[in-house]
């Protein structure tokens, strides 16, 4: 009923129609189709019935369907926000960029998650090696001329060794991020799994020689542009001398070299940093265990902080004030500017009688901005089913959200509950937050009635605007710097959380999808969205003689007539043998590249140059089924030929062409 209700609106016209056209699939015997008939009047009862369903299904709330979808599998997804990897330029001295930095792109704001050091380094040259021989491609570091190197060359074979050449490098167990664009990129399938094409293994030089290091791949081992992410060895690197430059070092070892495609880099970038698209109202930093912390954040310029202390593990917050000159007794801190942006926060527990307890989670730290500061109080919690509560900002980003509920203890005194989105914990109210709408519905608002709620943490996020494309420029907010920030790759991920009806939307595509191959367009489809691969051409064609399905397949390759490896096969096999009727065999064929002959008598203007090479160059892409988008089996019209011959300015006219 659900299925057919997201499927199909309907009317009571319009079912009983339907209905009444089927009636005949299913029996002779009814004829009378008069009002007066008794099957007419069930059949009318029963369509009201389904209408009835209908609009009832139309009027749940959203949260239900939200349910009825989870049982069937279908959940909705979460936001995210863009994420963009930036190159730092012209760095001349270390530069430390705080957690919650901000970058600025036209009216995008982009933000650090976590501190980085900018040390400087800079990749210096890139080098292959096979046997003995070193072959230099460092211009792919080249950012004004770039030119595609085949760093493995037009055959890659296992033992093959590719080269980054570094001026510094990281300490040991950090990071370092690399960012590698392929030149000539064909349309690959997004990996699911193993690879099958290649497998490389990643090194560190160090004083104990060359270790292995772990690697987070995104290129699946340069099949596609991605980034690299290395986790520094416990050992400490060393400069290696045996290439033609010296410098630090981490090289790649092929273990498996079966490319379809031999990678083609275009550029490596290096020494990345992440940012993510978001712009901070509020932050809540926790801390524990610390009587004296420093924090480093470009929103504490603002002024506006609050903190919150738990005296006892199982205890409540209080508010703690900033310490004045006359202060002797009291909940109170102190507060240090070191630089701009970096403060220290110090408790005095012996002085004052009150300070946070040693155990995590003893502090909370609020920094509102100017704007959030003059909006966050949300209002009091009533009690009342559904309570809706209108937040300062809409797109809100769900991680890091949390509202501060205000409330009375036994001893009088004011306490603070930190609660984020749907917890369960036990005594908490709980609440659901719409982040696209920016509100807040109370689901159970269980001891808190007549408590006030204070914002707390709170982000928001433009969602796909995120993903902007590769080289901009990013202005960092807050002071000047030399220092250029571009992103040598185009951002991704930024989305907004899915709505009930994206979800139902899905839904009925899953509905409507075939999971078992049945007509020829079934097998072009599987062919074409088989995993890891570069697919170009598919023709399926069913033969009922021998209840079979022919397939020819035609990778993308920069082979001029390329032919299906074995790799290929193996993985096209494998999946149409998944969805295939078991009565139905499966032929798949190589492609077979039949030349075209083309013969013609044409007439052209006087005094028109290279006019044999422009009516060749059309004939050449009219008919070429290779290179193009054309299928197998397309029908090739000879007026549109002619046309475009006809249209070229030098050609008189055609006398005869076949």
């Amino acid at each position: 009923m659900l299925s057919h209700r997201m499927q199909q609106e309907q009317t009571f016209e319009n079912l009983i129609l339907e209905a009444r056209n089927q009636i005949p699939l299913y029996t002779k015997e009814w004829t009378n189709f008069n009002p007066s008939d008794p099957a007419e009047t069930i059949l009318e009862n029963l369509s009201a019935f389904t209408i009835l369903q209908q609009a009832y299904i139309d009027r749940m709330p959203e949260e239900v369907q939200e349910k009825l979808f989870a049982m069937a599998g279908f959940y909705r997804e979460k936001g995210r926000n863009a994420r963009i990897l930036l190159e730092a330029k012209q760095v001349d001295e270390p530069v430390r960029i705080p957690a919650g930095q901000r970058f600025q792109v036209g009216d995008l704001y982009f933000e650090t998650n976590r501190e980085n050091i900018l040390n400087g380094y800079r990749l210096t040259g890139v080098y292959s090696r096979q046997k003995d021989e070193i072959a230099d491609y460092s211009y792919v570091l080249d950012d004004d001329y770039p030119v595609d190197g085949v760093v493995f060359t037009d055959h890659p074979q296992e033992g093959m060794e590719l080269y980054l050449v570094m001026d510094g490098l990281a300490d040991a167990g950090e990071e370092v991020i690399f960012y590698v664009q392929l030149g000539k990129e064909f349309r690959r399938n997004a990996f699911t799994g193993e690879n099958h094409f290649a497998d490389i293994q990643w090194q560190c030089y160090t004083e104990k020689g060359f270790v292995n290091i772990r690697c987070k791949d995104g290129t699946g081992d340069l099949l596609t542009s991605g980034e690299l992410r290395f986790r520094m060895p416990k050992e400490a690197a060393a400069v290696y001398e045996e290439l033609p430059q010296k410098g630090y070092v981490i090289r790649g070892i092929l273990k498996r070299a079966d490319y379809d495609i031999p990678p083609r880099i275009a550029k490596i970038s290096g020494f990345l940093f992440e940012v993510w698209q978001k712009e901070t109202k509020s932050i809540c930093y926790t801390y524990g265990r610390e009587q004296s912390f420093e924090l480093f954040s470009d929103i504490l310029e603002e002024g506006y902080v609050q903190i919150y202390c738990k005296e006892t593990q199982d205890g409540p917050y209080y508010l703690y004030e900033q310490v004045k000159p006359w202060a002797q007794e009291g909940r109170f801190y102190r507060l240090e500017r070191l630089d701009y942006g970096i403060y220290r926060f110090t408790f005095d527990q012996e002085a004052f009688g009150f300070g946070p307890g040693s155990f995590e989670n003893a502090v909370k730290l609020v920094a509102y901005n100017e704007e959030m500061m003059r909006q966050y109080d949300l209002g009091v919690i009533y009690g009342y089913d559904d309570q809706e509560i209108i937040l300062p900002a809409q797109h809100v980003v769900k991680e890091g959200f949390t509202v501060i509920a205000v409330r009375t203890d036994e001893n009088g005194e004011t306490v603070y509950d930190f609660v984020k989105p749907s917890s369960e914990k036990e005594g908490e109210f709980r609440y659901t937050l719409l982040e696209n709408e920016g509100l807040l519905r109370i689901d159970d608002a269980a001891d808190y009635i007549g408590c006030r709620l204070y914002l707390g943490g709170c982000a928001v996020s433009r969602g796909p605007e995120g993903n902007i494309r590769a080289g901009s420029q990013f202005q960092p907010i807050g002071y000047d710097s030399d220092v250029i920030f571009r992103n040598p790759a185009a951002g991704t991920g930024g989305c907004f959380p899915e709505t009930v009806k994206e979800v139902r939307r899905r839904l009925i595509d899953d509905l409507r999808k075939h999971y078992t191959a049945v007509e020829a367009k079934d097998y072009e489809e599987l062919v074409h969205t088989t995993p890891e691969l570069c697919i170009h051409k598919v023709k399926a064609v069913r033969d009922d003689v021998r209840n079979s399905i022919q397939v020819v397949v035609k990778p993308m390759s920069d082979q001029p007539f390329p032919k299906l490896s074995s790799i290929y096969e193996k993985a096209i096999r494998e999946r149409l043998e998944q969805a295939r009727l078991l009565t139905v065999n499966i032929d798949l064929q190589q492609p077979v590249y039949v030349p075209v002959h083309v013969r013609g008598t044409i007439y052209v203007k006087p005094h028109y140059e290279e006019s044999r090479e422009q009516i060749e160059a059309v004939i050449r892409r009219e008919l070429d089924y290779i290179a193009t988008e054309r299928n197998f089996g397309d029908r090739f019209h000879f007026d549109e030929l002619f046309h475009q011959i006809e249209s070229l300015e030098c050609v008189k006219y055609i006398y005869d062409c076949r």
